[in-house]
């Protein structure tokens, strides 16, 4: 009986993972196909449309902005998410709990409409679209995501080092730098890559709040229009291969993490 139930959860387990990584394989496999349809049986394989989209400027241009946007909300969602996290965690009184669930909104409210939203509180603010203001939406859309990375690892956090930091003689300024940030900033860590991906990859809110450029994922949602070329097959394989060294990055962590919490 134990032995039919292993063999279920094998296959159960095998199916969903063929069925979600299933298509990033047919991607990768397209992407080295000589043929500029993506279609079977495989004609050949090549780097062909890898170099294509290496020498393509429109890309390297678009990349720029991208990494510069990413980094700019990088450091501005980690700061505010880990600040509002602690607001979140401990700050006393029912009322402003429930006022700092707000906070959370962009989590529950689709893209498009946090993009459309953003892009009308612009305009009737008379702010200029262009790179700020998308920083400012990407910033909106990921701190929620960087508070919830930092409010899980407070809620685990021993306050009792803080005091015991105290009695020996350590300021404010002291403890949180020697004590509560060096316990934090695993999750502190990964909230900032998470915040990086998000904008890195986020369309709708840049192409509603952005003007005079374009970001990777706008150049490739324009490039599809009149069909899906190689290079876009290309693009994708790379941010995959992007995303798994990221996530192999943060498995140590979370195999503490796991360890911790069991």
């Amino acid at each position: 009986m134990r032995r039919d139930r292993h063999i279920l959860l094998v296959a159960a387990t095998s199916f969903l993972l063929l069925f979600s990584l299933g298509p990033l394989l047919m991607v990768t496999v397209f992407s080295v196909n000589t043929s500029p349809f993506y279609a079977f049986p495989i004609k050949g394989l090549t780097l062909k449309w890898y170099a294509d989209l290496l020498t393509d400027e429109r890309i390297w241009q678009a990349l720029g902005s991208s990494l510069m946007i990413a980094a700019a909300v990088t450091v501005l969602s980690t700061l505010m998410g880990t600040a509002f996290a602690f607001v979140v965690v401990r700050t006393g009184g029912r009322m402003w709990r429930s006022v700092s669930v707000s906070g959370f909104l962009p989590l529950v409210v689709p893209v498009l409409v946090l993009a459309a939203a953003l892009q009308v509180a612009f305009v009737e603010l008379g702010l200029p679209l262009g790179y700020g203001t998308v920083v400012v939406g990407h910033t909106i859309y990921a701190t929620p995501f960087v508070v919830l990375m930092v409010v899980a690892q407070l809620y685990r956090y021993d306050r009792k080092l803080d005091a015991a930091a105290r009695d020996l003689g350590a300021g404010l300024v002291s403890t949180f730098r020697y004590i509560t940030l060096p316990i934090l900033w695993p999750s502190i860590r990964s909230g900032a890559i998470l915040a990086f991906l998000l904008s890195f990859n986020e369309w709708a809110i840049a192409f509603f709040t952005g003007r005079g450029f374009n970001t990777l994922p706008m150049l490739v949602y324009s490039m599809q229009r009149n069909g899906l070329p190689p290079t876009v097959l290309a693009y994708s394989s790379l941010v995959v291969i992007l995303v798994l060294t990221l996530v192999l990055f943060l498995l140590p962590f979370l195999r503490r993490m796991i360890g911790r919490a069991s």
